[in-house]
């Protein structure tokens, strides 16, 4: 088995140099670590926790979710089990509830566990609760998230194309007068369907969109945002955008609530299309995004960088999608 005095010999360093590349600590020039790193990979040292037996030399990956809310994240994380197990690794999850110091801690146990890689989410507390494993080498995938401050692979969805499409849509069918149903600013998805709705609205000078004052991912938000919407200014819409088709279930709703009929009176189209969206009634208009192929592929890039394998160079992974028609929208004019 392949000792931490073996990595030593190869890179030509102290064990106690070794010592501080694995653990993370900023003390080592930066020429220094990366002789130590690829000692590391080219032997295939794995570093041993001091909880874990001499025996059990599976690799682990930690994920960090914001939450379990919906289908969205479950559905990734699913199929990201499934990858990591068909490979022989092990799976660790973490829900910090997008509470910076649960991050935190939870960040400081992975590292203490000489965790292989992580997958990762959300990040509410910052990058420099990154810097150890950064600094220590241990991959990092972003999973329908950016981390600009942070070179590393990276899986999304064309959300900008996809709201775009979602627009397109509408406005085939007629609509010109459209509420949107707003998702929270802090995410990055939320903000690029907006660009897609705005670089929309730049050529299309005919269009008006209605941008809701309440925001979030959850069906008391769509509720919310439309209940208030009405109520303050009437109905000056012909159809509901919802950012996801969780919030468009609190949509339809509150348009029911207000003698509203699906889509003989509004129109309503979703994002998501989770797994309920064709059961809804009338079955939901929507936007697919490819849950189970991102969490596929962003546990393959985990993999294959923990591995070895694959280019030097960061990948990030643009993943397209899809109309999916229903009955929910109805053609007008």
């Amino acid at each position: 088995m392949v000792t931490i005095k073996d990595v030593a010999r190869e890179a030509g360093v102290s064990i106690a140099t070794v010592s501080r590349v694995i653990n993370g600590f900023s003390n080592v020039n930066e020429e220094t670590r990366k002789k130590v790193l690829r000692a590391i990979k080219s032997l295939g040292y794995k570093p041993m926790p001091s909880l874990r037996k001499a025996s059990e030399l599976l690799y682990t990956i930690g994920v960090l979710l914001p939450n379990l809310k919906g289908d969205h994240y479950n559905e990734i994380l699913m199929a990201i089990e499934d990858y990591a197990k068909r490979n022989d690794f092990e799976v660790m999850v973490s829900v910090p509830n997008m509470l910076p110091e649960e991050e935190k801690h939870v960040l400081d146990q992975y590292f203490k566990r000489k965790i292989d890689g992580i997958i990762l989410c959300e990040l509410f507390g910052g990058v420099e609760y990154l810097k150890p494993f950064i600094n220590s080498g241990v991959p990092i995938v972003a999973l329908d998230y950016y981390i600009e401050e942070v070179v590393c692979d990276s899986v999304n969805i064309d959300n900008l194309t996809g709201a775009m499409n979602a627009m397109k849509y509408l406005y085939k069918m007629g609509h010109r007068k459209i509420l949107y149903v707003k998702g929270p600013q802090y995410s990055p998805a939320s903000r690029n369907r907006e660009k897609g709705i705005k670089k929309f609205l730049d050529r299309h000078k005919d269009v008006e969109v209605f941008f809701s004052e309440h925001e979030g991912f959850n069906p008391e938000d769509g509720y919310q945002s439309v209940s208030e919407f009405l109520k303050k200014r009437g109905k000056l819409f012909t159809a509901v955008f919802s950012v996801n088709d969780w919030s468009a279930i609190g949509a339809i709703r509150a348009l029911k609530e207000n003698g509203l009929e699906i889509p003989e009176d509004v129109s309503i189209i979703g994002y998501d299309d989770a797994p309920y969206s064709e059961y809804l009634y009338p079955p939901l208009t929507t936007i697919r995004q490819p849950r189970w192929e991102m969490g596929q592929m962003a546990a393959q890039l985990l993999i294959d960088r923990i591995l070895g394998k694959g280019p030097k160079i960061a990948r990030n992974v643009l993943l397209p999608t899809q109309l999916i028609e229903r009955q929910s929208v109805k053609k007008i004019g």
